[in-house]
């Protein structure tokens, strides 16, 4: 495959016709090929066709508290002790204490998410795949895993994978790997050139390097995470280059995440930046994913070495 260039961005405004061809602009101005927004507009995709950009849809495993209380057997399910144990980080501040002890991912996802074994939530999947593809041009999956990072304990989950614990791994995995598969096989058969990518998130603890497993077109894999602290520049190294070892390009194309916030606690220096870009342009063969556009949209220097990295 040819070299993809990847914004995904979540804060950027695009709430009016302006903004959103505003937003497209910017894309193109910094070298990009491929927008992810959640629910795209259809005059955003068109603008962005004119520029020779693909939008693609954020695709979600997860429901509100209404869909939830209508059918609850469609939900991912936790052991007992780990809900009492989120509900008591809720009260004692888990953000507070996720950030003090340097975990760049919360213990549990606190949001409900679809169990991939349900047949009704298979369907759930399908019907959000064919929405998206009705005005985007491709699916971007995010948080497809589970929200204890390990395995679904809803009945149907529990009584197939049982209590041991290489089999309830083995189940778990195979259960991210179908999901990716459906998604891709309903992707392509509704458009034959849909894009479908991700990023893996949230992380699955017993195999954290499954995603050169999953099918896919491009698979987005962090190298740089979003909070602090900084990881040292010889990790993001390291995970580009084991991401790289592990492709499979019968099931995927790895491509190297840079996760980018703006605000002040979270900022990295543009040297840094260009690090990071260099390494994952380097192990990408040319591909990367940059998360998200504020920091090249609030700071000259960052989006100049944004620039010179994507179109030189």
């Amino acid at each position: 495959m040819e070299p993809i260039r990847i914004a995904w961005d979540w804060h950027m405004p695009r709430s009016t016709p302006q903004e959103r061809r505003e937003l497209v602009r910017f894309v193109t101005e910094l070298g990009f090929d491929v927008l992810v927004v959640s629910r795209p507009e259809v005059d955003m995709v068109e603008t962005a066709h004119e520029a020779g950009i693909r939008v693609v849809a954020v695709l979600s495993p997860g429901l509100d508290a209404a869909r939830t209380k209508a059918d609850p057997e469609i939900v991912q399910r936790m052991l007992p002790s780990e809900e009492a144990m989120l509900e008591a980080g809720r009260v004692d501040g888990d953000e507070q204490r996720q950030r003090l002890s340097h975990r760049w991912f919360p213990l549990f996802q606190s949001g409900d998410l679809l169990c991939y074994e349900h047949p009704r939530a298979r369907r759930i999947i399908d019907e959000r795949v064919d929405e998206s593809l009705a005005v985007a041009d491709g699916v971007a999956l995010d948080g497809f895993g589970f929200r204890n990072h390990y395995a679904c304990f809803c009945s149907r989950c529990s009584t197939a994978h049982g209590s041991d614990a290489e089999r309830l791994a083995r189940f778990s995995e195979e259960s991210l790997i179908g999901v990716s598969k459906r998604i891709y096989e309903r992707a392509k058969s509704r458009r034959q050139d849909a894009i479908v990518l991700n990023h893996v998130w949230p992380p699955f603890n017993p195999n954290p390097y499954y995603g050169a497993r999953l099918y896919l077109d491009y698979c987005t894999q962090t190298i740089s995470w979003f909070y602090r602290p900084v990881w040292p520049i010889e990790r993001v190294r390291l995970e580009a280059r084991l991401h790289k070892s592990l492709e499979d390009k019968s099931r995927n194309t790895f491509v190297p995440f840079i996760g980018l916030y703006d605000d002040p606690y979270q900022r990295r220096s543009a040297d840094r930046i260009r690090a990071e870009l260099d390494i994952a342009l380097e192990y990408g063969e040319g591909s990367v994913v940059l998360c998200t556009l504020e920091g090249p949209a609030h700071d000259a220097t960052i989006r100049a070495v944004v620039k010179d990295a994507l179109l030189r």
